[in-house]
């Protein structure tokens, strides 16, 4: 019995280790050899920091009177491993909101579904409550970016570094005001360790 309990737990030892591991970064990052739901708001975080302080940015309410508005453009997947940026895209919404310094303009897709009501309004609302149709703010700046992956094999361990680019672009000019990836500070969050599996 002894020896049947001994081979059972040697054999989920070596499953084990043939498992994929990721070494526990940056503070808080998940234990996962994949960029995760934490990383990315960290990540997105320290990015939006540096749009705020960007010096075309902090001029803009100066120059205009308010806050300048924000919307996000496609985050695109460079990483080979159908990784959803929707998790980037979301991250960097919530750090605007979250700001106080910069406006949110509402995705394409969901303006697209305001001006259907807002048409549907036109018929069948009271006609002083009826929201008017061609009175939608503007965003002045777009955020886009990429996601690509890095992949290092070390002995009998893996490598994996996520790079994240976003770029500022302003609507009206369609010049790139800036480019920002993440600061030293957040860099962790995007290197991954993990035990190479077994053949």
């Amino acid at each position: 019995m002894k020896k049947l309990i001994v081979s059972v737990l040697l054999a989920m030892s070596v499953i084990g280790l043939a498992s994929a591991k990721a070494v526990k970064r940056g503070g808080a990052g998940d234990l996962t050899p994949y960029l995760s739901e934490t990383d990315c708001r960290a990540i997105c975080k320290d990015i939006v920091g540096q749009v705020i302080k960007n010096p075309r940015v902090e001029r803009f309410e100066d120059k205009n009177g308010r806050a300048p508005v924000v919307t996000i453009g496609k985050i695109k997947d460079e990483t080979g491993e159908f990784f959803d940026t929707q998790i980037i895209a979301n991250s960097l919404k919530t750090a605007v909101l979250n700001s106080g310094v910069l406006e949110f303009m509402a995705n394409k897709d969901i303006r697209n579904e305001m001006r259907d009501e807002v048409i549907d309004q036109q018929n069948h609302a009271a006609e002083d409550q009826a929201k008017e149709l061609d009175q939608e703010d503007a965003a002045d700046y777009m955020l886009t970016g990429s996601v690509k992956l890095m992949v290092q094999n070390n002995g009998k361990k893996q490598e994996r570094t996520y790079i994240v680019n976003i770029e500022l672009t302003d609507l009206k000019t369609h010049r790139t005001v800036a480019m920002f990836e993440p600061s030293e500070e957040t860099k962790d969050y995007l290197k991954k360790t993990a035990a190479i599996k077994s053949k």
